[in-house]
């Protein structure tokens, strides 16, 4: 009797257990929250509050990917530390990298000569492939689920398309040039037909030289850019910089690369993000 009930407790055990999912930084996370739910355990590698430019994997982390049976990562170009870790643990049949299954814009770097810009979420249309692909990830891992994903993916690509529309609006406005943190818009910019000037390159923490800055100031003068965007995990001081010198204000524009401990409690989204990013866009590019 006590071993037949051991059975009937490993089987339920099975049959309940999770499945655990761990993704490198938010847009993956916030994909995966939605489609998902609480059917599996998921994990984010990045903490919320911590720039995702600059993290490196813990001890801690290795854990949890060992643990895992699904790992998400968003590129190499944005973690270049994980080809070594998915080797060196044998993870290669867990991993995807969601760059494959998105389209890539190519950018140009004095260090690197051509890579590619790895802030592809901030497409609409890349968002929506990374739904429908993530989607069919969780599909394949936990068909006794298949019916819920589906219905959840289908809800959240519903809402997602309905902001897409509303970005519509950002062809209509006046100017269309912004001075932004770091080389993270461009493939929104390139949906609505905007300008870009940035800061810092790739990475938000790189230091502009003094000439970079004067040439930015003389930009904004010029072409009556009367709003400087920052992040909020990076420096503002050279936006605040451009902006007195230029008569300009400031103002936040997220790259949605991630979220704080206090936005997570607050169950904040993407959506949300870019919801706020469009509004502050609008006003600062003098929108109808």
């Amino acid at each position: 009797m006590k071993k037949l009930s051991l059975v009937l407790l490993l089987l339920v055990s099975s049959v309940c257990a999770k499945l655990v999912v761990t993704t490198t930084i938010y847009p993956l996370y916030s994909i995966v929250k939605k489609v998902a739910g609480n059917r599996v355990q998921l994990n984010n590698l990045v903490p919320f509050g911590t720039e995702a430019h600059e993290f490196e994997p813990t001890p801690r982390d290795m854990v949890t990917l060992s643990k895992s049976n699904l790992f998400i990562i968003s590129s190499l170009v944005m973690e270049p530390w994980s080809a070594k870790i998915v080797k060196a643990n044998n993870l290669q049949n867990i991993t995807v990298d969601m760059s494959k299954y998105v389209t890539i814009k190519t950018h140009k770097s004095f260090e690197e000569g051509k890579t590619y810009d790895p802030h592809y979420w901030l497409s609409f249309d890349n968002y929506i492939k990374m739904i429908k692909e993530i989607k069919s990830l969780l599909v394949q891992k936990d068909p006794a689920n298949s019916e819920i994903y589906a219905k959840n993916a289908k809800n959240y690509l519903q809402k997602i398309k309905a902001l897409q529309s509303k970005y519509e609006a950002l062809k209509s406005c006046k100017n269309k040039q912004v001075i932004v943190n770091h080389d993270a818009f461009g493939y929104l910019a390139d949906d609505y037909g905007i300008k870009q000037y940035s800061i810092t390159g790739m990475s938000p923490d790189e230091q502009p030289s003094a000439k970079q800055i004067t040439q930015l100031i003389k930009i904004a003068k010029k072409e009556n850019i009367h709003t400087v965007f920052f992040e909020e995990f990076a420096s503002d001081k050279v936006a605040e910089t451009i902006a007195r010198e230029a008569g300009a204000t400031t103002e936040e524009l997220s790259p949605a690369e991630n979220i704080t401990k206090e936005d997570n409690r607050k169950n904040i989204s993407f959506l949300d993000i870019m919801r706020d990013n469009l509004e502050k866009l609008k006003g600062a590019m003098d929108c109808q």
